[in-house]
């Protein structure tokens, strides 16, 4: 019974630390996507860092991991100066 309860708690343990850590590899991932669709000229590369860099802030928030928080934050309105200007809207 007790092994039984002790496995229970660790896969419960496990689920909530990979659901929460989901986000932070997620927007990671499509970072490092972005980078390589930026190495082949392909202007959805912005769109890839604007969302990966979005979802990299806020689990940085929720990490309590202010200072790369807002640096991703700044590199969100990067992102989105250069989607603007790789198009030709500024």
């Amino acid at each position: 019974m007790k092994i039984k309860v002790r496995l229970l708690m660790f896969i419960y343990s496990f689920k909530e630390k990979f659901i929460e850590n989901i986000l932070g590899w997620m927007g990671a991932i499509l970072v490092l996507l972005g980078y390589i669709l930026n190495a082949q000229k392909m202007p959805s590369c912005w769109l890839l860092w604007i969302v990966g860099n979005s979802m990299v802030s806020v689990y940085c928030i929720k990490q309590k991991t202010y200072p790369t928080a807002v640096m991703s934050l700044a590199l969100v309105i990067l992102n989105v100066y250069g989607y603007l200007k790789w198009i030709n809207l500024i």
